[in-house]
């Protein structure tokens, strides 16, 4: 706020509002992994937002946009992260890869079909 002059003469006042946003989706995504319960004061705290009640807004936005995964309970103040399923523990990265070497294959095999060399033909010449 101090320097939004300058900005304002420089035109670069709404990059430098969109980075400031970034940068707290980035800290509260880190936060949400890291704590499984937190109140919206030390995340006011951690983010150097003005307010418990700027980091609920915050929370909820994020919640809502689907930057995080995590339930707000107004009553105590505090963001309670959800645990989020480890892609890795299922079978589904397996059958991916299976999916993605099928098609290589199928690639490689029409590629080959194709690659036809051309019939020598025997002229006699008369």
């Amino acid at each position: 706020k101090s320097h939004s002059s300058s900005f304002a003469k420089d035109k670069t006042m709404t990059l430098i509002i969109r980075l400031r946003s970034s940068v707290i989706k980035t800290g509260l995504r880190r936060i949400n992994i890291a704590y499984s319960c937190i109140s919206f004061k030390d995340v006011a705290k951690k983010l150097q937002l003005q307010s418990a009640s700027d980091a609920e807004l915050i929370c909820a936005k994020a919640i809502r946009d689907r930057i995080i995964e995590a339930t707000l309970d107004h009553e105590k103040g505090v963001m309670k992260s959800t645990d989020t399923q480890d892609i890795y523990s299922t079978i589904e990265p397996k059958s991916q890869f299976h999916r993605r070497i099928e098609f290589c294959l199928e690639v490689h095999n029409a590629a080959v079909k194709a690659h036809r060399y051309p019939q020598v033909q025997t002229t006699t010449a008369k």
